[in-house]
């Protein structure tokens, strides 16, 4: 977005990256700035939750329990239920859940523009607002955990600590011929490599209906093939206290991990034995607790 003035750059892995599969990328799953959103509430047919216009377009969120805030940001082409159904019930017995579905996931319809970081970053940070919630918790995974360090980077007064999950904040794992051919598929050809399950997700939720789905699988790709979304220098200017999650399986390799882990002032890491990509399903009885500690310390 040309508000940004984001530097495009070149920048040497660190660390050697693990070169994967297309077919198992696919199944890679997770303008910033003050001003002030128009807030229009609109009812929503879940009881549990509500759309809300948000830079003139809706934005669905549900709440749960009481207390200090806790932000949950979904993974990609997933939902709030898909990606935390191991966690609401849990989190909410201690703080306000405060769960949100970015635009063209789950219950949000989608707009003719392209799925950006920053954009579902601003999103998110002007639907806060809009709610009067500020010095929050935030919970992301996957590409929910890269929005959580966006706003934590660019709206540090909405986040007390922030946890995130599996995230990138640059394109790896992936080889040159792989990424050219995701950018020669069709729609139709990239929606199929995700699977009936991800397709079933999205048309029990979509108010766009079955005939969405490659759109939505197209415009995911273009956005996981970002070449840069935070640089080093932008980690080390997140004050709020970090922890980093990665599966020792996970599909975002370990040393990319370990890099976003050092380049943080406030850093934390822990990886998971025996766990992949998806942590808060396969092993919520371990992180769970581990993030409530990591919440709760003063």
């Amino acid at each position: 977005m040309a508000c940004l003035n984001y530097p495009v750059v070149t920048c040497s892995a660190v660390f050697k990256t693990i070169f994967i599969t297309f077919v198992i990328s696919l199944l890679w799953l997770g303008c910033m700035n003050t001003s002030h959103a128009q807030t229009n509430h609109i009812q929503s047919k879940s009881s549990k939750g509500e759309l809300v216009e948000i830079n003139g377009q809706k934005i669905y969120y549900e709440r749960y329990g009481n207390g200090k805030p806790l932000v949950l940001l979904h993974g990609g082409i997933n939902s709030i239920q898909s990606s935390f159904k191991n966690q609401i019930e849990f989190f909410a017995t201690y703080r306000e859940v405060i769960a949100i579905e970015q635009v063209g996931h789950g219950h949000t319809p989608d707009t003719a523009e392209a799925f950006s970081y920053f954009k579902m970053a601003k999103d998110t940070a002007d639907l806060l607002r809009s709610l009067n919630v500020s010095n929050a918790d935030f919970i992301g995974w996957s590409d929910g955990g890269i929005l959580a360090l966006l706003i934590a980077r660019y709206s540090p007064e909405l986040v007390h600590r922030l946890v995130a999950s599996g995230a990138n904040t640059r394109l790896v794992g992936m080889s040159p011929n792989v990424i050219k051919k995701i950018q020669d598929s069709s729609p139709e050809k990239l929606a199929t490599g995700f699977g009936e399950k991800y397709r079933n997700q999205y048309i029990a939720l979509s108010p766009d209906g079955e005939k969405h789905w490659p759109t939505i699988a197209k415009k995911t790709w273009d956005l996981w093939l970002t070449p840069i979304i935070l640089e080093n220098k932008d980690l080390a200017m997140i004050n709020a206290p970090s922890l980093i999650i990665n599966g020792d399986k996970d599909l975002v390799p370990i040393e990319h991990a370990f890099e976003i882990f050092k380049a943080l002032p406030k850093g934390q890491l822990f990886v998971v034995p025996g766990t992949g990509h998806h942590t808060f399903e396969s092993a919520s009885s371990i992180v769970n607790p581990v993030i409530l500690s990591f919440i709760n310390a003063p």
